[in-house]
């Protein structure tokens, strides 16, 4: 992710001028390793609202460059800061670090990885709440690759590097692997360890001198690198006459009278990383640091550094939570942590603009990694788009998609008036009150554009299930949540979350120092004999080297590394309905995990394959997608007025399922859509593509599949496989003409009837709602797939309809499909929950609800679009997807008596107020309830 080259090549022999080689897509690949992560999840997991630790990430160009490319591989996720996570686990389940109130505390946070070393100050305001300081008192910082432009520099590696120089031995891979596991056990053991590297017979010796001495050279490198941070933390304390007075009493008491003082107002230090664990180490970094013997107290967490982040950062998650998961005994029963450590902005502040009948663009004015966040003030909004004179653009100021459906409701647009070009509008924003305003002179009406982002740091759910019973006095009790917390480090990978139960300060930092084993367990437990007392499941990569090489030709692999499951033993379960009971040894019993609250059990469907009647050829997803991206702008090229997401959202759902639908008013494109798709898959029009009109006078399939029928010929040539249109699908009734074929394609595995199958086939109709033609039945759309296609613009140049197909390429094929991975979105959830909740409250019709095809439907479609990286290519952006399948696959059933209706109709305007990034499903609701004064609702206008 590190420096300026975007495409990278992998070279076989770089001696060979004619060695095969392949260029890569620097954040194409990170994505595509994000999502492996993502899919060895246990599956209970996956569905989990999911945070991803920020490391420290000094330029500001790679630090958004990495935020945006974990945020497209893992929908949903929330981006928090490492550097506080980790203070948040000395303070809320160490309980060893204590915030002096009324001033400001200084934290060191000193992480000595394998590749890197990251150090950061962590700056505590009077208000108790974290900030990460520089000169303006913000920027969270990685200051070695700042000042060397490298990924690698003083760390773990470094000292295997130092330590080959020593022994005389060449650097090569298995020289520091093998010095690499004597420093290691010499470290462990502190005693001397004899040794050989591969190909060579020499004895090798490292022991607690050398590494002693190697600890200094390290430490002497570093120091230049303190200095600056000292440099800027004098700055932070000094850069207005405010702070200058609030500071002056602690520099008095401290000594400090200029930056090379500054080390003086460190507090603690809190030191991480397996190399920080090398004998004199610590005692080479505080005479380095802190030469004049003013030494500041050292917390240190060793090699499990990544857990001790993740698990921080899931503890401050758990407490943040309205009322807290995360509580000491008490007999209140009240949260007793008194001191909330609040990071900086949790979500960045959007504007949201409507221009005519535009979707909403959305702007983003203030980042949560924007020193600006903790400067406060006043600045210019960028990338405004142009405001005429005279227009009145609708706009709304919104946290980000990631604070949830609830802070977004009840933020609607509202209408402003531009007086002047080019409509210049300005953020102020005040970081005490966490108050953010948008004003502008040049444009009126702007009054609704605020936000006190203070809201947005609790999360108002009430615990489904909270532990209520006895707990020991060193014990925190732990209120189930839905929450995953992700660490993505360079050599190792941690996921964690929590369940109903209680744990203890003293286990947890059990496993922090020791880390958990491969196999799955903390150290010290058993598979007979587990530890009852831990909540914390995690998942963790944490490979050597060699291990890593051997199980590459085994294992699924992520860039080289395996993700192995570790499951750290807990004491409790999830669900509404799961009992716990203490017994004597102070364990609980777990019980079965209960189906989510609101939810069918149905929403756990998936697709059997060997029910499908396949099509085509299927191929690997990186070809698919590549070959998708190809094609983009020849498809553009070649007819201007066709959306390119409709292109990609009908080949998705044919892959998904043999029929499609594409409705829409005449003269839209939807034939045209579909011979673009025929040409995009390699059909031939007559020999694989068949269109076929559809008949008013119809009854039978007779017409079709008789001896002379339209597609007889499928039935006796079955090696190809075809592609159809049903011209005006609905013209006669499709269960008339089509009932053996639905059966035949959909479960059938192509049987149409007795001892006779077809080619394989998928089918495209086109749907036209006027008086000439009835609307398709449930039982039809519960079968097909229905996208919508809008009405061309009344401006656009020349007829419709594609007047090159030779131009465009053929596609390899259609992906193959599966649930899992990201296979859920939060919109969808609440809408199935509120839809679900409705019908069982006032009893409505169940036929209301989505069939377990439908749910399956829309998992494999959501999977689809995290495996092909289409957010991440820009072919289609989730929140489009998501609103086609609400839209299409779930609130299209809503049909009937207003009077039956009404309470769920009334449930989903509620869920989605406010949510304006899913127009087509707010417009369905829309038409919905001006059909009211008919008395019948219906899908179609």
């Amino acid at each position: 992710m590190h420096g300026s080259k975007a495409v990278r090549q992998i070279i076989y022999d770089r001696k060979d001028p004619r060695t095969p080689y392949r260029d890569l897509e620097r954040d194409e690949v990170f994505r595509e390793y994000l999502r492996k992560i993502l899919e060895k999840l246990p599956p209970e997991y996956q569905s989990r609202r999911k945070y991803a630790l920020m490391p420290s990430i000094a330029d500001e160009k790679t630090r958004t460059r990495y935020k945006r490319a974990v945020e497209a591989a893992i929908p949903g996720i929330v981006v928090v800061p490492e550097p506080e996570m980790v203070a948040e686990y000395f303070r809320l389940l160490k309980r060893t670090m204590e915030l002096e109130a009324g001033r400001n505390n200084v934290l060191l946070v000193v992480d000595v990885g394998a590749a890197t070393t990251n150090m950061t100050l962590v700056v505590s305001r009077r208000d108790q709440s974290i900030v990460s300081p520089d000169s303006r008192g913000a920027q969270r910082d990685l200051r070695l690759r700042a000042l060397r432009g490298d990924s690698v520099g003083h760390a773990g590696r470094w000292v295997d590097q130092r330590l080959c120089e020593l022994l005389g031995v060449d650097v090569t891979d298995a020289a520091l692997r093998a010095i690499e596991d004597a420093k290691v056990r010499s470290s462990s053991g502190g005693t001397a360890i004899t040794f050989k590297v591969p190909l060579s017979e020499k004895q090798l010796t490292i022991d607690r001198q050398t590494l002693v001495s190697v600890s200094g050279e390290l430490w002497s490198g570093l120091r230049p690198l303190f200095e600056r941070l000292c440099e800027r933390l004098y700055d932070n304390q000094t850069s207005s006459a405010d702070a200058k007075r609030k500071s002056k009493e602690l520099f008095e008491q401290r000594r400090v009278t200029g930056p090379s003082d500054a080390h003086r107002l460190i507090d603690t230090i809190l030191l991480a990383g397996g190399t920080s664990l090398l004998p004199g180490f610590q005692d080479a970094m505080m005479e380095t640091l802190f030469p004049d013997g003013d030494q500041p107290e050292v917390l240190r967490v060793g090699s499990s550094f990544a857990i001790a982040a993740a698990v921080g950062g899931l503890a401050h998650i758990l407490h943040n939570y309205d009322p807290p998961r995360l509580r000491e005994p008490n007999e209140q029963g009240r949260d007793v942590f008194t001191a909330p450590l609040e990071s900086t902005l949790p979500y960045p502040l959007l504007l949201g603009m409507k221009q005519s009948a535009d979707r909403e663009q959305q702007i983003i004015v203030l980042d949560p990694n924007d020193p600006f966040v903790d400067d406060g003030g006043k600045r210019q909004i960028e990338d405004l788009p142009a405001l005429a004179k005279g227009s009145q653009p609708k706009t709304r100021l919104v946290p980000g998609p990631a604070a949830g459906m609830s802070a977004r409701q009840g933020r609607q647009f509202r209408a402003m008036k531009v007086r002047e070009s080019p409509g210049k509008m300005e953020l102020e924003w005040d970081p005490v009150r966490e108050r953010a305003t948008i004003r502008s002179n040049q444009v009126d009406e702007t009054g609704h554009l605020w936000i006190d982002a203070y809201m947005l740091r609790k999360r108002q759910e009430p615990a489904l299930d909270p532990f209520d019973e006895l707990l020991d006095s060193e014990a925190l009790a732990v209120d189930g949540a839905n929450d995953i917390i992700l660490d993505l480090g360079m050599s190792k990978i941690v996921a964690v979350t929590a369940n109903r139960g209680w744990t203890s300060a003293q286990e947890l930092e059990r496993v922090v120092r020791e880390g958990v084993n491969v196999d799955g367990r903390a150290p010290g437990t058993t598979a007979e004999k587990k530890d009852d007392r831990e909540t914390v499941r995690a998942d963790v990569l944490d490979r050597s080297p060699q291990q890593r090489i051997s199980e590459a030709k085994a294992a699924e692999v992520a860039n080289g590394q395996s993700l192995t499951r570790s499951l750290v033993p807990d004491n409790g379960d999830i669900g509404k309905n799961s009992k716990e009971k203490k017994d004597k040894s102070g364990s609980f019993a777990p019980t079965e995990l209960a189906a989510a609250p609101g939810l069918t059990p149905s929403t756990q469907a998936t697709p059997n394959e060997e029910d499908r009647f396949d099509w085509g050829e299927r191929v690997a997803d990186s070809e698919f997608s590549q070959a998708l991206a190809s094609l983009k702008d020849t498809v553009k090229s070649a007819e201007p007025h066709l959306h390119f997401d409709d292109v990609v959202v009908a080949l998705l759902a044919l892959a998904v399922r043999p029929f499609v639908l594409l409705a829409g008013p005449p003269g839209c494109g939807k034939s045209t859509l579909v011979r673009l798709i025929a040409r995009m898959l390699g059909k031939k029009i007559g020999e694989t593509f068949h269109e076929v009109a559809v008949q008013a006078h119809w009854e039978n399939d007779g017409v079709l599949f008789g001896e002379t029928g339209l597609l007889s010929h499928l039935l006796k040539e079955r090696t190809l496989s075809h592609l159809i249109l049903f011209d005006e699908f609905n013209l006669t009734r499709p269960e008339y003409y089509l009932s053996r074929l639905f059966h035949a394609l959909d479960g059938g595995n192509g049987v149409i009837a007795q001892d006779t199958t077809i080619a394989p086939c998928r089918v495209f109709g086109t749907l036209n709602i006027d008086d000439s033609s009835r609307p398709p039945s449930p039982k039809v759309l519960d079968r097909c797939f229905l996208l919508e296609l809008k009405q061309v613009s009344w401006d656009m140049e020349g007829p419709a309809g594609l007047s090159n197909l030779a131009s465009i390429p053929p596609l390899p094929g259609l992906p193959a499909i599966s649930v899992g991975g990201a296979n859920t979105d939060a919109r969808v959830d609440a809408v199935l929950q509120a839809l679900h909740l409705a019908v069982h409250d006032h009893e409505l019709r169940h036929d209301l609800l989505p069939s377990r095809r439908v749910l399956s439907d829309i998992k494999a479609l959501l999977n689809l679009h995290h495996r092909l990286d289409l957010q991440g290519k820009g072919l289609l952006d989730r929140d489009e997807l998501v609103d086609r399948v609400i839209a299409s696959r779930i609130l299209v059933k809503l049909s009937g008596a207003f009077d039956q209706l009404q309470p769920a109709l009334d449930a989903l305007e509620k869920v989605v107020d406010g949510v304006d990034e899913l127009p087509r499903t707010r417009r369905r609701l829309k038409l919905a309830r001006q059909q009211a004064r008919l008395g019948f609702i219906s899908p179609w206008q």
